[in-house]
C-alpha cells in the first residue's frame, strides 16, 4: 500500500512541475494515477478487515452479551461476506469481457484486463478475510467484520492509567 502511494504521489508531483514549470506533461499519469489508487484501495479494504480497522456501528451489538452478541456479529460478518462474494463474481465476469475485448488502457501501452486484474484479486483477498472473520466471531474472538470501538478504548484506559507501586503504597506514573 505504501508503494501504490509513494508512486502516486511522485507521479502526481512530477505532472505538476512538468505542467505548470514546463508547460507540458505525461499522458498517462493520470490514468497510471487512478488504476494505483484502485489497487492500493482493494489491498487496503482487504487489511483493514484483517485489523479491525474499518469504521463499525455496533451499538446494537454492545447492548447485548454472550451468544447474542456472538450471533449479530456473525450475522453482520456473513452479510459482508455475501456483498463480497457478489462482488467477487462480477468483477471476475468484468474481467473475462475485458480479456475477449482485448483492447489496451486509454494511455498505457498494457492491456487493460491487466491493469484491472486487482478486482478479482482484491475481492478475493476480501472474501478470505471476511471468512477468517466470520471463524473469529463465532469463536468469541472478535465481535463482527469490524473493530469493538469500547474494547479499543478500554485497552487505551488501561495503557494510560498509573500503575500502582505496591512499595511505598501509593500510585506511580511508571
Amino acid at each position: 500500500m505504501a508503494g501504490f502511494l509513494a508512486f502516486m504521489t511522485l507521479i502526481t508531483f512530477v505532472q505538476v512541475v512538468l505542467r505548470y514549470g514546463f508547460n507540458t506533461g505525461m499522458i498517462w499519469s493520470l490514468e497510471a494515477t487512478v488504476y494505483a489508487f484502485s489497487w492500493l484501495v482493494l489491498i487496503g479494504m482487504c487489511y483493514g478487515v484483517r485489523t479491525g480497522g474499518h469504521i463499525a456501528a455496533n451499538l446494537l451489538v454492545t447492548r447485548f452479551s454472550g451468544r447474542r452478541r456472538m450471533w449479530i456479529g456473525l450475522a453482520a460478518t456473513v452479510l459482508c461476506l455475501v456483498y463480497a462474494v457478489m462482488l467477487l463474481f462480477g468483477s471476475v465476469a468484468f474481467l473475462e469481457r475485458l480479456i475477449k475485448l482485448g483492447n489496451n488502457a486509454r494511455d498505457l501501452p498494457v492491456p487493460r484486463w491487466s491493469l484491472t486484474i486487482i478486482l478479482p484479486i482484491g475481492f478475493s483477498l476480501l472474501t478470505f478475510r471476511i471468512a477468517e472473520t466470520a471463524l473469529q466471531v463465532f469463536r468469541g474472538e472478535r465481535l463482527g467484520p469490524a473493530s469493538d470501538e469500547a474494547a479499543l478504548e478500554h485497552e487505551v484506559e488501561m495503557i494510560d492509567a498509573p500503575h500502582i507501586d505496591t512499595s511505598d503504597g501509593g500510585p506511580s506514573a511508571s
